[in-house]
């Protein structure tokens, strides 16, 4: 069968209501990969861009709202505004997509510029297909711009609304963010860090990021953290493509401090390594570039768990112990 994204999603759904009824742990690692595996990507197709006008408009608009916001002065940006913000992240400019929506909506965040109803209205917007899932099930492609950046400004909007007073983000609203990112790390495999003169795509960055942000939040149910940290690594064993640009530090990061909250996590994460062990064992000497550089990327990841003092003695032991073996 083809999958499809929404097939992928439905899947996923599956295995946590699984693990939610204690019917699944053990052989979560391998249903997860085995879902992955069986998705076929596209040829690229082309990335539809802003037209040059209104992106020039937008430019404008930001200008004017940053030099305003620098001032100490108020900024008012309408409900229009907001969702031209966030079609700007589409771009393959840099100066629109990153250094000019980006910035602002950082910068607008932090200094209350949006209102309830507008960080609402991102939320729901940036969790629809066409922007999450925007060109990811084709080969690399421009596509990787919008949904990248809709991950990290959803990464923000979480912890804003984890730790602002006024909460804009429902349960439910929360459990689709948790699902549709499960399903945007099963599928996304694109590696690219910066891209020529189009900027940062940093996919895997900005996983870290949103992932970091659901191992924090105390409300999130243990079962949600393994199964999400479970698709993480099952992901990160099968990239073909190299990871390169700090994705790993970031990722590492992230790991290293969930398996330091509770022994639950550590004693889970150190069975996936030894799981891994056994797979790195089993593999034939690599015969293509992919096979080369899913074999590297596994090293480099492995060599910085290696270098974390501050992970728990039990894991620390066994890479140590299991040198040889994992690299």
């Amino acid at each position: 069968m083809e999958y499809m994204i929404d097939d992928v999603r439905e899947e996923l759904k599956s295995l946590r209501d699984q693990v939610y009824d204690g019917k699944l742990l053990n052989s979560l690692g391998s249903q997860v990969g085995r879902l992955i595996d069986q998705f076929d990507y596209d040829e690229p197709t082309k990335v539809i861009q802003l037209p040059d006008e209104q992106a020039q408009d937008i430019k404008q608009r930001i200008l004017e709202w940053q030099q305003t916001m620098y001032a100490g002065q108020s900024v008012k940006v309408s409900n229009q505004d907001v969702l031209d913000l966030l079609s700007s992240l589409r771009q393959t400019d840099p100066t629109l997509r990153d250094k000019g929506a980006f910035f602002f909506i950082s910068d607008g965040l932090q200094n209350g510029v949006f209102d309830t109803n507008q960080l609402f209205l991102m939320v729901r917007c940036l969790l629809q297909d066409n922007v999450l899932f925007s060109h990811i099930d084709e080969l690399d492609n421009d596509g990787v711009f919008y949904r990248s950046f809709a991950v990290f400004v959803l990464s923000m909007l979480r912890y804003a609304n984890r730790k602002g007073s006024k909460k804009f983000i429902s349960d439910e609203v929360n459990q689709d963010l948790l699902l549709n990112f499960a399903t945007y790390m099963a599928l996304e495999r694109d590696t690219r860090g910066f891209v020529g003169d189009k900027g940062w795509a940093h996919a895997f960055m900005h996983i870290g990021n949103l992932m970091s942000e659901f191992t924090h939040d105390n409300n999130v149910q243990r079962a949600d953290k393994i199964f999400l940290l479970t698709i993480l690594i099952e992901k990160l064993k099968r990239l073909d493509t190299p990871l390169i640009m700090g994705e790993n530090r970031r990722i590492i990061g992230v790991i290293t401090d969930l398996v330091n909250k509770n022994e639950l996590y550590a004693k889970y994460f150190l069975q996936q390594l030894k799981q891994w062990r056994q797979e790195m064992t089993r593999q034939i000497q690599p015969e293509s570039e992919g096979a080369w550089h899913r074999l590297y990327n596994q090293q480099r990841f492995l060599q910085g768990l290696m270098m974390r003092e501050n992970l728990p003695k039990e894991i620390l032991d066994y890479l140590n112990e299991s040198r040889n073996f994992l690299l």
